[in-house]
C-alpha cells in the first residue's frame, strides 16, 4: 500500500522556506507582513507513511491511497474553486487508486506551531478516509477503517522535526 498526498493550495498560503520563490503570487515583502506559513513538508509525511505502511495490505482493490490536500481561504475564493466541504472520492479500478480530498482552512491553521498543524493534517486525512465508505463507487475488496487506523498511529507517532522540508533534503543528501 502507498501513500501520497497531492497538495493544491491557494496563493495566499506558504511553505516554509519559499518566500523567496519565484513561482510565489505575491512579492517578497508581503511575506515579511503575513508571518503564516505551512510548515510541514507533505513528501516527508508520505515517507514517512510509505515506511509505516510498506508490507501491509489493506486489500486486493487498493495500491494507491492519493490524499488531495487543499489548503486555502476557501470564503475567498467562492464555491466552485476547491472542493466542496463534504470532499469527493474517487476510485480508479484499473490503476487501482483512490483518492479523496482534505481540507485544510488557511485562516485557522496559518499561525499554528507544526504540532498543531500536524494534527490538523491527521484529521483532515483520517476525514478523508472515512469518506470512502459513503462514496458512490468504492473498492470492493479495501479494509478503510484498518487503513484509518494505521495512518492515524503512524501519524501520531511522527517526529515532526522530520517533516520539515530541511529534514527530508537531509535525509536524501545523506
Amino acid at each position: 500500500m502507498r501513500y501520497l498526498t497531492f497538495l493544491r493550495k491557494g496563493v495566499e498560503v506558504l511553505e516554509l522556506g519559499m518566500q523567496n520563490a519565484e513561482s510565489n503570487a505575491w512579492p517578497p515583502e508581503h511575506w515579511r507582513e503575513n508571518k503564516g506559513r505551512w510548515r510541514l513538508y507533505t513528501p516527508a509525511i508520505d515517507t514517512h507513511l510509505n515506511q509505516g505502511l510498506l508490507g501491509h495490505s489493506f486489500g486486493t482493490s487498493v495500491e494507491y491511497f492519493v490524499l488531495l490536500l487543499e489548503i486555502a481561504d476557501f470564503t475567498s475564493w467562492g464555491p466552485t474553486a476547491f472542493a466542496p466541504p463534504e470532499g469527493r472520492v474517487t476510485y480508479k479500478p484499473s490503476r487501482k487508486e483512490l483518492w479523496s480530498v482534505g481540507q485544510l482552512n488557511w485562516l485557522q491553521i496559518q499561525h499554528l506551531t507544526p504540532s498543531q498543524q500536524l494534527r490538523e493534517y491527521q484529521q483532515a486525512a483520517i476525514a478523508a478516509i472515512g469518506r470512502i465508505s459513503a462514496a458512490r463507487r468504492k473498492p470492493k475488496d479495501f479494509a478503510a477503517p484498518e487503513f484509518s487506523n494505521a495512518v492515524a498511529t503512524l501519524l501520531e507517532s511522527a517526529q515532526v522535526s522530520t517533516l520539515t522540508r530541511a529534514a527530508q533534503r537531509a535525509r536524501i543528501d545523506a
